[in-house]
């Protein structure tokens, strides 16, 4: 059985976040952690002033391990753009750990986003930290302007997509490389247009009839 002195705060973060994971937000609750852990109310208030203090911290606790943490690790010479989107998909989709709820954990911290303004505000910031990361890396890796954006935003929407779907085994694991791969290959120049002038030059001309003049 813990003690207020043997746990941490993140052992009652690391629960909170299974309660969160297999029942929703309205399970995180302090008589519901303490039988969790096995301990009294006063372990818990050793720790956090009260019940919101904790869901200020589990949310914050997931932005900077989730997000933070992730993108600091990215950073290193030896990483080409390829590699770097491929390691920093893998990353996302990995964590947290089993010990934070499991895979699922990001899915149900959406849904408690929907509900509430401050942890809505959190996955916000999270949101725009991971966009504009992999905005900068399209841009680092050739692509510029609204390019760019647009191929970071595709990209991290289908990791978002990516965590929904991670409770249905029956579907196939995606080609993260090869998904990679067509995210970076350059678009070509004013393809509009080149189509546009191929159609017209493959349509044949219509020459007027010549008149026959009558005597």
């Amino acid at each position: 059985m813990g003690t207020k002195q043997t746990l941490t705060p993140e052992d009652w973060i690391k629960a909170a976040f299974k309660l969160l994971t297999s029942s929703g937000p309205k399970a995180i609750r302090v008589d519901y952690l303490c039988k969790e852990l096995g301990v009294t109310k006063g372990s818990f208030y050793w720790h956090f002033a009260d019940l919101a203090a904790l869901q200020a911290a589990m949310v914050e606790h997931w932005r900077r391990v989730a997000t933070s943490d992730v993108i600091a690790s990215m950073v290193s010479p030896e990483l080409s753009p390829r590699d770097l989107f491929i390691r920093f998909i893998e990353d996302i989709l990995d964590v947290p750990t089993r010990e934070y709820g499991g895979p699922m954990t990001e899915v149900a911290i959406r849904h408690w986003a929907a509900g509430d303004e401050a942890v809505h505000a959190v996955v916000r910031n999270a949101d725009t930290e991971r966009l504009a990361f992999l905005t900068l890396q399209m841009r680092g890796s050739g692509l510029t302007g609204p390019e760019a954006r647009s191929r970071a935003t595709l990209i991290y929407a289908t990791l978002v997509g990516l965590k929904q779907l991670t409770g249905e085994p029956g579907l196939p694991r995606m080609d993260i490389p090869g998904f990679v791969d067509a995210m970076l290959r350059p678009a070509p120049s004013n393809a509009a247009a080149v189509q546009a002038a191929l159609v017209a030059s493959a349509t044949p001309v219509r020459c007027p009839e010549p008149q026959l003049e009558v005597q």
